[in-house]
């Protein structure tokens, strides 16, 4: 350290005058700090490059590439992938048991086939029932069904259509069928019953004389058969 302190003194006196000045005590503080500060700069730079190397060894924490690595650089690491269990499909929809649906002869009385009939004049009305309820009796069940609607029973031009007065006639056209009672017999004959119900097993394509019911009808009170054609006219 002493020679060091010389070496200085001895710069300091070919220097500036002023320099000389300087006692040997400040000089030796600073030739301590010139010695020193060699010193101080290669640690720093050692620090430096141990610092450095070790950011470029992990390419994970600084995202840096290196020439020896074998992929590409990597993006955030992937999460692992969280398995939904897959929904219950729902169950198929309970179809309801159709209900059975009672016949119109267990129920009301009539016949599963029962024709529906429009008595159009009022007035007909007790006697469309009367004849209805004689083929009731032979069927079991009610073949007709007076509601106000299908096979009309009405008052019709028999006389003149006929020449005779007739106490019943079943009207058939291509466009319709029509069961008619003779106003010219209405107050004369006595019981229409049988003639109504005669009329409906036309409709139901019974014929005069077959083994049907009341298609062979004796003349109702109030009428008689005529002996020429056996026509059964009212008086």
């Amino acid at each position: 350290m002493c020679l060091g302190i010389r070496s200085f003194n001895t710069v300091c006196h070919r220097g500036k005058k002023s320099l000389m000045r300087i006692s040997a005590k400040w000089c030796g503080v600073l030739a301590a700090l010139l010695l020193s500060a060699p010193l101080l700069s290669a640690a720093a730079v050692g620090e430096g490059n141990v610092s450095g190397s070790s950011q470029d060894g992990d390419p994970w924490e600084t995202g840096a590439s290196s020439p020896f690595s074998l992929s590409a650089p990597q993006g955030p690491r992937p999460q692992p992938r969280v398995r939904v269990p897959a929904p219950m499909p729902a169950p198929p929809p309970v179809m309801p048991l159709p209900t059975v649906q009672p016949t119109l002869a267990a129920t009301e009385g009539f016949c599963a086939d029962a024709v529906s009939v429009n008595v159009v004049d009022a007035e007909l009305a007790g006697v469309a029932q009367a004849g209805v309820d004689l083929l009731t009796e032979y069927f079991g069940c009610q073949k007709f069904r007076i509601d106000g609607t299908g096979l009309p029973i009405k008052f019709g031009e028999i006389t003149p259509m006929l020449n005779a007065k007739v106490p019943g006639y079943a009207h058939s056209t291509p466009d319709a069928y029509e069961i008619w009672l003779n106003r010219d017999c209405w107050g004369v004959v006595g019981t229409w019953a049988g003639v109504v119900a005669h009329e409906l097993g036309h409709y139901l394509g019974w014929r005069h004389g077959d083994d049907h019911p009341y298609m062979w009808l004796p003349p109702p009170p109030g009428s008689y058969a005529r002996a020429s054609d056996a026509m059964i006219v009212c008086y």
